[in-house]
């Protein structure tokens, strides 16, 4: 009995200033990141940089210094951040430009004859301005909708800057192009609309309006036309482009129920993007099914403490703001789980806290601050 009414105890709501079972959740997701991260990328850093511990070390000096922007983030009032929303906004817009800069901006060339813009080459470092974009959506485009009204429409100067800003920020990651991002802010935009108030029939049927764009996106362009044809037959293409999703089917195969020896797998020596985007194949051949469902039961478990916690925040703001982070985490989460399984066609987005990327993990922890900033005791209804 004194087990279980600790176990309560820990997690009552309001029990200490910032929710210890989230904030345990996620640190133990980045933990986990770590360890696999390390196993998928220890071939390639040993072939690429002739030192297997490349990638981790790199990992670790940006969870370092995600952590200590997470530490920040988390004692900076949230109406604050929102309240300057429109410069940060501004900011990711330059940065966002400068990706196309010669010189500033690191271009990336594919098999299907496309350029990729997404990344800022600074002091040795490099920075996907496109993730961090997501940050200012989310400050900016919470208050926006926070303090929109649907039922009377003013439609004054300050609203239609900030619809133009939101549209440019969204314009610019297409180009780049990163159409997995501008999927991910869609859906959390049309979830903040539905927030608001829009009538959900008219939403619906604005939303279906914008499926036709979509198909034209996908079907039309070089690059994603031919991920298309590989995702409805990979093993027809399994000798060039198809072999990346044909080898994530084989990891999850080989892993079985406990998995192989860790790090000895085919798709660790074979997988491209085993240690970034493919990162879960990589850890379900190296823990198998019964660590695949740890992985779930802990993701689940997160999501639905940011969810009771978020539903006992005192604040509207604080609720849309909150809502929009846990939105993104999941989707960006089940997306990667769908392109990995084959569910979707293959698109660049990461594991959030699992996957290989300074940028990527740099967002999710200062996203992460905001949220244990919005969740904190004093913010919420216990």
């Amino acid at each position: 009995m004194e087990i279980f009414r600790s176990i309560r105890n820990l997690l009552r709501f309001g029990s200490s200033r910032f929710d210890g079972p989230m904030l345990f959740s996620m640190f133990l997701l980045f933990g986990m990141g770590i360890i696999v991260m390390f196993s998928a990328s220890v071939i390639p850093a040993e072939r690429e940089f002739s030192d297997s511990y490349y990638y981790l070390k790199k990992q670790l000096l940006w969870g370092g210094i995600g952590i200590f922007l997470f530490l920040i983030f988390c004692q900076i009032p949230y109406q604050f951040l929102v309240k300057w929303s429109f410069v940060f906004s501004l900011v990711s817009l330059l940065l966002l430009i400068a990706v196309f800069i010669p010189g500033l901006g690191k271009s990336v060339g594919t098999s299907y004859g496309r350029s990729f813009n997404r990344w800022i080459q600074i002091a040795g470092f490099q920075i996907q301005p496109s993730e961090f974009s997501k940050i200012s959506i989310l400050l900016f485009s919470s208050y926006f909708f926070y303090n929109f009204d649907f039922r009377k429409i003013n439609w004054d100067k300050r609203k239609i800057v900030s619809l133009f800003v939101i549209f440019l920020t969204l314009l610019l990651i297409v180009i780049e192009p990163a159409f997995g991002t501008t999927v991910e802010l869609l859906l959390v935009l049309f979830f903040f609309v539905l927030l608001a108030g829009f009538p959900m029939k008219r939403l619906f049927i604005l939303g279906a309006s914008v499926i036709p764009l979509l198909v034209v996106l996908v079907t039309q362009v070089g690059y994603r036309k031919k991920r298309l044809e590989i995702w409805l037959d990979p093993y027809k293409f399994r000798f060039d482009e198809g072999h990346q999703l044909v080898t994530s089917f084989r990891a999850f195969f080989d892993g079985g129920t406990t998995g192989k020896a860790v790090g000895t797998g085919y798709a660790h020596r074979y997988l491209a993007y085993s240690h970034t985007d493919f990162v879960l194949s990589s850890y379900v051949e190296d823990f198998g099914f019964v660590g695949f469902v740890c992985f779930l039961l802990l993701v689940l478990f997160l999501l639905f403490r940011m969810f009771l916690l978020l539903e006992r925040t005192k604040d509207k703001l604080g609720f849309f703001l909150g809502s929009g982070i846990l939105i993104l985490f999941g989707f960006q989460t089940i997306l990667n789980l769908f392109v990995i399984t084959g569910i979707v066609p293959v698109t660049g987005i990461s594991l959030p806290f699992l996957s290989y990327g300074g940028s990527s993990l740099l967002t999710i922890f200062i996203l992460f601050g905001i949220l244990a900033n919005i969740t904190s005791k004093e913010n919420l209804v216990v």
